[in-house]
């Protein structure tokens, strides 16, 4: 048994091997704010006055989001990376006050609901607060309701336009065995649900004029989705190229949507990915989306071109190793990892 505790809150508790640190944070009512749970954001970076051997050594991903807010890993982590292997002392989280000062909730409203496919659904919430707003891109924390325990926060990319005002869209994969997203798909219209929101960095650069490569995989393309919208409303001339891959065809979704982008958007160039297809059921490209984006990007493309990456975080990490080595600024890169 290992004892966690927390400066901030003058809280202690003890938890097993192997018990996820967001759990422990939970459990003892640490003020230690969490969003995206995979250490994209940055929300939760807490400052460790011991433990730090106890940890694993922080990888790529983690150094860059700490990087990003000025914080090194000799005295900062995420939490929401790490699972107990022995004792902690965890003092302020960097963001924990500020995240106090701007909590934002909302009541959102199911409007509808549909099926994407098997395991994607679809739902449209209305917010009644009038000054809501988002970038596309950013993300909403939802509030599930746990029986028996306390609510769980869960946070799903926003797919609309910001244009669509006081509405926002998510798309949810069901999970075997994850409370949250079969909660979600279970939602109805009329049910209303605490949102907090809109967070996030991971944000279209609208100030740019670059040429834009996504990259998404799974349900990482709702965000860029919503930036293919707005870049559409906005009347925009920016070249776009869009890497989508999924697994089987049985997986795809919002083809019909990129279709009907791709029509009133010429500037958008859209390819889709299946890395495991049926022998005779698929005409397009074969393989991982990484090898589709190491034969047709190019060294050339590299000093003009913005990348928004979106999915899993094995895709985001291989794909961001093939660009930087044809050329690629690493400031060039904006990513939002979901798994």
């Amino acid at each position: 048994m290992a004892k966690i505790h927390f400066e901030a809150d003058d809280k202690s508790c003890d938890a097993e091997p192997g018990e996820w640190m967001y759990d422990v944070c939970e459990r003892a009512g640490a003020s230690i704010p969490f969003a995206c749970k995979a250490g994209a954001c940055g929300t939760c970076a807490t400052e460790f006055k011991s433990g730090l051997e106890n940890l694993d050594p922080a990888g790529a991903r983690e150094l860059r989001t700490l990087q990003a807010q000025g914080l090194g890993p000799d005295r900062y982590r995420l939490p929401c990376l790490y699972e107990v292997r022995g004792d902690l002392r965890l003092g302020v989280a960097v963001h924990g006050e500020r995240r106090k000062k701007k909590l934002n909730t909302h009541i959102a409203t199911v409007e509808s609901y549909r099926p994407l496919n098997l395991a994607v659904c679809e739902l449209r919430f209305f917010v009644p607060d009038e000054s809501f707003s988002f970038r596309p891109g950013q993300y909403m924390i939802f509030r599930i309701p746990k029986k028996g325990g306390k609510p769980i926060s869960r946070s799903y990319s926003i797919s609309s336009p910001p244009s669509d005002r006081r509405h926002f869209e998510i798309c949810v994969r069901a999970v075997a065995g994850g409370h949250a997203s079969n909660f979600i798909h279970r939602l109805r219209p009329g049910r209303k649900l605490r949102v907090e929101g809109p967070h996030g960095e991971f944000a279209l650069e609208e100030n740019s004029s670059k040429d834009i490569l996504m990259l998404a995989n799974g349900t990482g393309i709702a965000p860029l989705k919503s930036m293919l919208a707005h870049l559409l409303d906005e009347g925009s001339s920016r070249r776009v190229r869009l890497y989508f891959g999924v697994r089987h065809e049985s997986d795809l979704f919002y083809t019909d949507v990129l279709r009907g982008l791709a029509a009133h958007y010429p500037q958008l160039e859209t390819r889709i990915c299946l890395s495991q297809p049926s022998a005779a059921g698929w005409s397009g490209h074969h393989g991982r989306l990484t090898s589709l984006i190491e034969k047709e990007v190019l060294a050339s493309d590299a000093a003009g071109t913005e990348v928004y990456q979106c999915g899993s975080r094995g895709m985001i990490e291989s794909s961001r190793r093939i660009l930087l080595g044809k050329g690629f600024p690493a400031e060039a890169f904006h990513s939002e990892s979901f798994y």
